[in-house]
């Protein structure tokens, strides 16, 4: 019997139930906010005893987006653990492993570093450290109009909310990123018929490098978090200026990537017409600890 037993009581463990998705309607309008170096769009969702937060962010034209959802309903979900993500009935599932976190005003928060609702794998919540470049253009219209939802589910917890298309919401973010690269003195217009972006030449030997060189004082305290890389490459591949902007809140973790990016070595974009040009060369950077 003592060999019965643990077999029982692994079966009963191998079919969890899952529960009901706790969907919440919204309780707001969508807010933007044209930031220096990010645009943030949120939405507050529930009632004010039970009140939730979905935000997402963009630091450059990209087809993902940062998002974050905060709220009492996620506090049994934990970090780095297998999460499944939908945005409608009929859309596939997004599985990743995103971050755990809180937001101030809000309590326990899911934090994915990217997400592309028209992919089947969100980017940039690998287990490792590691660089990821985002690909260029706007947030897909197309696929926001499909989308009815944002759904979570870890284990048996799953969590919805009701955001119904974000059409409306993905125009104005899309517009953001436009205003963001007008600052950095570019030309939205011709980054967006280019031929193509900067490559990368010596990318591999410069990630790893990136990858190794994970802060002392953060790794000690076990601090993780996720960071953005922008460099501005000039018409002959030159490195001309490199931006590390924090998409999480960490007190030592510093990144030192840029440092490394002044040995980087690119072949430039080249506009629609063949001609070599002024762009830029965008990734994100997860720190984490196996």
């Amino acid at each position: 019997m003592r060999h019965v037993l643990p077999a029982l009581a692994f079966l009963a463990l191998a079919a969890p139930v899952l529960a009901e998705p706790a969907a919440l309607k919204p309780s707001s309008n969508w807010h933007v906010d044209y930031g220096e170096d990010v645009c943030r769009l949120s939405r507050e969702f529930g009632d004010e005893k039970n009140k939730h937060y979905l935000t997402l962010r963009q630091y450059w034209p990209a087809r993902e987006a940062g998002l974050t959802v905060a709220g009492p309903a996620f506090r049994k979900f934990a970090s780095r653990q297998k999460t499944s993500l939908r945005f409608a009935e009929d859309r596939p599932e997004l599985e990743s492993r995103p971050f755990a976190g809180t937001v101030e005003g809000y309590g326990s928060a899911v934090i994915f570093a990217t997400v592309n609702i028209a992919k089947a794998e969100p980017e940039s919540n690998q287990a490792d450290s590691a660089v990821k470049e985002n690909p260029r253009g706007g947030l897909d219209l197309s696929e926001a109009a499909k989308a009815r939802f944002v759904e979570l589910k870890q284990g048996v917890h799953v969590v919805r909310l009701d955001t119904g298309p974000l059409t409306e919401a993905f125009k104005v973010m899309n517009d953001c990123t436009t205003s963001l690269v007008k600052e950095w003195g570019l030309d939205p217009e011709r980054l967006r018929t280019a031929q193509n972006g900067p490559r990368w030449l010596n990318q591999a030997s410069l990630v790893r490098k990136i990858g190794s060189l994970y802060p002392g004082g953060a790794l000690l305290g076990g601090e993780q978090g996720i960071m953005r890389m922008r460099v501005i490459v000039d018409d002959q591949g030159a490195v001309e200026q490199c931006s590390i902007i924090k998409a999480t809140n960490t007190q030592n973790l510093e990144s030192p990537a840029c440092e490394v990016m002044k040995s980087a070595k690119f072949e430039p974009a080249r506009d629609a017409a063949g001609q070599p040009m002024r762009s830029f060369y965008a990734t994100s950077i997860s720190y984490v600890i196996n």
